[in-house]
């Protein structure tokens, strides 16, 4: 990882004039402040954001692909605020299909398997993010914890095959419609069981799908502490993410292809500080469903039973 100001990547692109700063308003928890002498000194100030005030909370199982992890701690960090969010059972208790899966169905769902277990490896996976607000002299900058761009294009290119793909991948709703068809042609006992896990972990993606992880947790927080609903919008970290969209910014003007959004990243890329703002909301979005993934991953192997046998690339 690297901690450095955001930029233009591309340095054969045409410079562009040098706009004013963009400033974004983003609330915060109340600041703790360190008592400092009346003759001066250093103030500290030390917060801890609303979604991480629910910490730690219990898990009800493994994280998924932990034990792939470069850092088991960000997985672990990850589950808290899902299972905070959803509640979600554990994915290696779903009841195994007892009817044959035919070999094409099964390839697409081992694929989705393998590529999880595969990007479960990267380091940007087990990237935390963050930033560094410095006031020195009443001038403040901002740095960013930011993983290489060559890790992140990878990420970027796998996690697409995960959650949306246009290429044939089989992405997520890909392999949820092939398990759904499957369990409902089922007859025993836990026809209905397995449909409403199934419904479970859709539902929890199509949230993610609008709101990252962090929004989400942080909301129920401040509605669990009495914050009128009027007022949640004023206090919320993340309200203005739209995950959809800044993955598509991202990934469709920038690290993947130089295509439909390259003109709106290019604008993006004048303001070094807010390109940084928004790519942290990017690794934000995409991490809350990339665990979500890996954890369907799991489910897809005990559905399978016997037959989840990863095959190579």
């Amino acid at each position: 990882m690297s901690k450095s100001k955001f930029g233009r990547r591309n340095q054969n692109r045409p410079p562009k004039p040098p706009r004013p700063v963009k400033r974004q308003r983003q609330s915060l928890p109340e600041l703790q402040l360190a008592p400092t002498s009346r003759g001066g000194g250093t103030l500290t100030a030390r917060f801890i954001t609303h979604q991480d005030s629910i910490l730690p909370v219990p898990l009800k199982f493994s994280p998924p692909l932990i034990e792939r992890a470069t850092d088991p701690s960000t997985f672990e960090y990850n589950w808290q605020h899902l299972t905070y969010a959803f509640g979600l059972p554990d994915p290696a208790q779903f009841p195994a299909l007892r009817a044959p899966v035919d070999a094409a169905d099964r390839r697409s769902l081992m694929r989705f398997v393998q590529v999880c277990e595969t990007t479960s490896t990267y380091s940007v996976v087990s990237h935390k993010g963050g930033a560094t607000l410095s006031m020195k002299n009443g001038v403040t900058s901002m740095t960013f914890e930011q993983p290489e761009d060559e890790e992140t294009v990878g990420f970027s290119v796998r996690f697409r095959q995960l959650h949306h793909s246009t290429a044939g991948d089989p992405d997520f709703s890909k392999v949820f419609n092939i398990l759904a068809k499957y369990a409902k042609q089922e007859t025993d006992s836990d026809v209905d069981r397995r449909m409403a896990i199934l419904t479970e972990w859709r539902q929890a993606r199509g949230q993610l799908m609008n709101r990252p992880l962090q929004n989400i947790v942080c909301r129920m927080v401040l509605e669990k502490n009495g914050c009128p609903p009027d007022q949640i919008g004023e206090h919320e970290m993340y309200g203005n993410v739209d995950p959809t969209n800044i993955i598509n910014l991202f990934n469709y003007g920038e690290l993947i292809h130089f295509g439909r959004r390259s003109e709106e990243y290019d604008t993006l890329a004048e303001d070094p500080e807010r390109e940084g703002i928004e790519y942290h909301h990017f690794m934000t979005a995409m991490l809350g469903l990339v665990h979500l993934y890996f954890g369907f991953a799991k489910l897809i192997q005990a559905a399978l039973g016997a037959n989840a046998t990863v095959t190579a690339n």
